[in-house]
């Protein structure tokens, strides 16, 4: 793959924010060109992808469609997917462990399938994060939640980086080029803490109006929101956030256990969020885990649209009241900014206080037992290697 060379970033603390590349060839190795990014050798590409494992949310998705994802993600790179799809009356989950386990008979590939409501996950966070467990004793429900899941699975396969990407993806050759972004942006960066975010080209719904839409809703109001927000605090106007809600991102270990990671649906904005509270707002008070190096956060413009499920106004709404709480209630938002964020929820149509969204650390655990339990005592979930 070549990319455009990300020579343009602007500077919060120690976080350095990278503008939007484009893709100039989507398959491209060893060659040097001046101005572009890419691999020199094929073996480089697999040495990446050995060493990143993708985690795939699912809560009940199109079978065909989860089994396209699945498929198109490279066969180097370990899977691990964390459901919490229905288990009854129908129990869709099944589902997806029949076609992970026919995947792995037929290719060989590490695939470990774990449901977020499984009790041994539970039992094995009721020490270290017993804050994200519900009144029923299970991980609460939420993307977010899945997601830290995922990345403690990935810990126990010893990742050295993890990437996700969504499961509603009707179109598998699109996965297949964010692993080909995440492998040369992961290898490019030289700081142990690096994110990778995707914008979608454009993005469309399965519905009768077929469309593609240049940017999605939620994105063009919470990238306005955050960029507002910097600006205000920077007393500098910018407009270098593209991907405040990026599904498909990828990050190094190192700065996934650094992060807070938010519950539900306010992940994606949060993971941003607090990076720049520890690294920005907090850098002068000693609190930014990274020093004395830089983070490093990437943002690449897909080549292809992505193409995914339409959930509905409600699924909208829910994320932007995610996202907009996970700013208003940060380090970053001074008075002005929270006056600025409410106008901006009364304009969506939400009249009430936004509310405080959950916050979790990555826990100080043995991810490794996690994943022994899983495998050898789990009624629910499967390790496949």
């Amino acid at each position: 793959m070549f990319t455009g060379y990300p020579a343009k970033f602007e500077v919060f603390g120690a976080v350095k924010v990278y503008e939007l590349v484009k893709i100039y060839s989507l398959f491209a190795y060893g060659f040097e060109k001046p101005g572009v990014v890419s691999l020199p050798r094929l073996k480089d590409l697999e040495d990446v992808a050995q060493k990143t494992v993708f985690i795939v949310p699912i809560k009940n998705e199109e079978p065909v469609t989860f089994e396209g994802v699945l498929k198109a993600i490279p066969h180097h790179s370990p899977i691990v997917v964390v459901s919490n799809s229905s288990l009854r009356p129908f129990n869709r989950y099944k589902v997806e462990l029949d076609i992970a386990k026919s995947i792995y008979k037929m290719s060989g590939k590490t695939i470990v399938v774990v449901h977020q409501r499984d009790p041994i996950i539970a039992e094995k966070l009721r020490e270290s994060l017993p804050e994200m467990l519900d009144e029923d004793g299970l991980v609460r429900n939420g993307k977010g939640e899945g997601m830290l899941i995922g990345a403690l699975i990935a810990d126990a396969l010893r990742a050295e980086n993890i990437a996700f990407v969504d499961a509603d993806n009707h179109i598998p050759s699109t996965v297949l080029e964010y692993a080909l972004i995440y492998y040369t942006m992961l290898s490019f960066s030289e700081s142990k803490y690096k994110m990778i975010r995707i914008m979608w080209a454009h993005k469309g719904w399965t519905t009768e109006e077929f469309f593609l839409r240049r940017f999605g809703r939620v994105s063009t109001a919470i990238n306005t929101v955050l960029n507002k927000v910097l600006s205000f605090k920077r007393k500098r106007e910018t407009d270098i956030i593209k991907t405040s809600n990026s599904g498909e991102h990828a990050m190094s270990m190192d700065l996934v256990k650094m992060v807070e990671w938010g519950s539900g649906f306010s992940i994606e904005t949060q993971e941003l969020v607090s990076i720049l509270e520890k690294c920005y707002i907090d850098l002068d008070n000693g609190y930014c885990p990274a020093l004395p190096e830089n983070i490093e956060i990437y943002q690449v413009e897909s080549l292809s649209p992505h193409i995914h499920a339409e959930k509905g106004d409600e699924h909208i709404a829910e994320m932007l009241i995610a996202s907009l709480s996970a700013i208003y209630h940060s380090k970053l938002a001074d008075e002005k900014s929270k006056i600025y964020i409410l106008n901006v929820a009364k304009e969506l149509g939400y009249a009430e206080e936004l509310p405080k969204i959950p916050r979790y650390r990555y826990p100080e655990m043995n991810a490794r037992e996690l994943l022994d339990a899983l495998a050898s005592e789990s009624k629910l979930s499967i390790v496949l290697t």
